[in-house]
């Protein structure tokens, strides 16, 4: 029996030319760019497979996995790299990520273990996804761990770095003579080993040891004359 698909993606042409692509072993029962317009038609045609693009009018390929819930089984088919993509998917609730490197013989073999309940991925695209979340958590834990060498006191003087405010505006914030922000400063470069304030400010963001300020600037000029 041929598998029913609905095909959802932001470009008229691509989802044509893979409907006809696709062949006799698939029967395209939707096609849409939008999320809300792709859920409406997930729960109206009951696919037996959902094939999305992250980026959608409307919404995002996630967010219409969510929709879809336990209707259909919904494989994220994207122009983009698998392993950029693969952990957001997986968080959302898909049933695989594919990416369009992967050739129509990829997706037929998808087609045809539509019903199954194994996980779609590329094996090679897996590991580069879990060694990219590798290198980010060695990342961060190896900021944390230079932010934990710092006392109370540096990561004050840290905080308001990161914020932008001069060793002057910091002396001032917390009581301090400006020759001991200046040695404060001169400690907090060494224990995180870094060699300049923005450096400094750098690692403090990553950590999440504090968030940029946002400041809104508005400017007031004379009124334009009435037309």
């Amino acid at each position: 029996m041929p598998v029913s698909v609905l095909l959802v993606d932001p470009q008229p042409f691509f989802r044509e030319s893979l409907a006809a692509a696709l062949g006799d072993g698939a029967v395209v029962v939707g096609s849409t760019g939008d999320e809300m317009e792709a859920a409406d038609l997930a729960g109206g045609a009951a696919p037996d497979l959902v094939l999305t693009e992250v980026e959608l009018a409307g919404g995002s390929g996630f967010g219409l996995v969510k929709r879809v819930g336990d209707g259909a089984r919904v494989v994220v088919l994207t122009r983009r790299d698998e392993a950029d993509v693969l952990f957001d998917a997986v968080e959302a609730g898909a049933h695989g990520v594919v990416g369009h490197a992967s050739g129509l013989d990829r997706l037929r073999a998808i087609l045809a273990g539509a019903s199954a309940q194994s996980w779609v991925c590329d094996p090679e695209r897996l590991r580069a996804a879990l060694q990219r979340a590798r290198a980010r958590a060695t990342q961060r834990g190896g900021s944390e761990g230079r932010i934990a060498r710092l006392t109370v006191r540096e990561r004050e003087v840290l905080q308001l770095l990161a914020r932008g405010l001069t060793r002057d505006a910091i002396a001032q914030s917390l009581y301090l003579s400006e020759h001991t922000v200046r040695t404060h400063v001169g400690n907090i470069l060494k224990k995180l080993e870094v060699h300049s304030q923005a450096e400094a400010a750098r690692v403090a963001l990553r950590s999440g040891l504090t968030a940029p300020d946002v400041h809104v600037v508005r400017i007031t000029g004379p009124d334009l004359p009435r037309p």
